[in-house]
């Protein structure tokens, strides 16, 4: 018979086996509540009348595990809610970043579904991300991929590189797909205040494309502008798009901000397009925020207003 001590040493010599060896998540999310009022339904991402929307809510866990000391597995699950809607309650979860891969000192290797380099190299310059004003509306390029690789570069001095390869099969085309970008500072200016990024993509989902992104946070103002040259595989379209982006702090719960996207590419809308957006946030804590905002999307023969109050906490 084991003695009680026995037991007991050995209890914790097992959880210290476990300790040492189990990998490391951590559950995350974004839960969005919109009260949204659109005049013609023409705007991407809402549609016409009054509507209750939970815009681009999700849940995820990502984690990691040690292989040795220097190289890490790492992963990420992602979906979208989608249930609060109720014309998706027949589909209430759809897939976002889901993937697998390796981290070590030289970057980190990822593979499965994931937001291009070309996404990415936005950084906060899209101060209405994930509502009916968000960039995609008018620029091409916002794409996530499945099947695809991606490389991330450790940060070397603020220099960072990403890049994109999804098969043709996946690309939505008949050639590989790649999307690559260069980028120097932080995409969140938080370590340091600036960001800047020149992107390409090419192949994929019909699309060759250049981008030129810049982010600046100085004292209370930050400011931000993209600059992208857009054109179809077939050459049948093409043009460029431009995004400008203003926030300013008046205090720390108050902060107004003003967006200016244009594009003539004709790749996002059957004409140019060009669109205004005013907004205001309440900021609670990090966490939480709360925001009024109203856009206006112009067509050449058509134009659409949707207005919004909405609630968001992050987990």
């Amino acid at each position: 018979m084991i003695k009680q001590p026995m037991l007991t040493t050995l209890a914790l010599a097992l959880l210290a086996s476990n300790t040492v060896f189990a990998g490391e998540y951590n559950i995350y999310g974004k839960a969005e509540v919109q009260l949204a009022h659109t005049d013609k339904g023409i705007m991407r991402y809402t549609e016409k009348g009054t509507q209750v929307d939970s815009p681009f809510s999700r849940l995820g866990i990502n984690g990691s595990h040690n292989l040795n000391e220097t190289t890490q597995v790492i992963f990420k699950y992602e979906v979208q809610i989608n249930g609060v809607e109720g014309d998706n309650g027949n589909e209430p979860l759809s897939a976002r970043n889901t993937y697998i891969g390796l981290k070590s000192q030289y970057g980190s290797l990822l593979l499965g579904r994931n937001d291009t380099g070309f996404k990415r190299s936005e950084g906060k310059v899209d101060l209405f991300n994930e509502t009916q004003a968000d960039i995609g509306q008018v620029l091409a390029g916002q794409y996530r991929v499945g099947d695809s690789i991606t490389y991330v570069s450790p940060n070397l001095k603020n220099w960072t590189v990403v890049l994109t390869v999804a098969p043709k099969d996946d690309a939505g085309s008949d050639k590989n797909g790649v999307a690559a970008v260069v980028g120097y500072g932080d995409r969140s200016l938080k370590s340091v205040p600036y960001y800047f990024a020149l992107s390409y993509t090419d192949s994929l989902l019909d699309l060759s494309a250049t981008r030129f992104s810049a982010a600046y946070r100085w004292d209370k103002l930050q400011l931000g502008a993209i600059l992208q040259n857009s054109e179809s595989l077939d050459g049948s379209k093409d043009g460029n798009g431009m995004v400008l982006s203003a926030r300013y702090k008046l205090t720390d719960t108050w902060q107004p901000k003003v967006q200016y996207a244009r594009d003539n590419s004709l790749l996002r809308h059957s004409e140019e397009v060009e669109q205004f957006t005013l907004g205001l946030d309440y900021v609670f804590d990090k966490q939480t925020t709360a925001y009024i905002m109203a856009s206006q999307l112009e067509l050449e023969t058509q134009s659409d207003t949707s207005t919004a109050i909405g609630l968001k906490y992050l987990f």
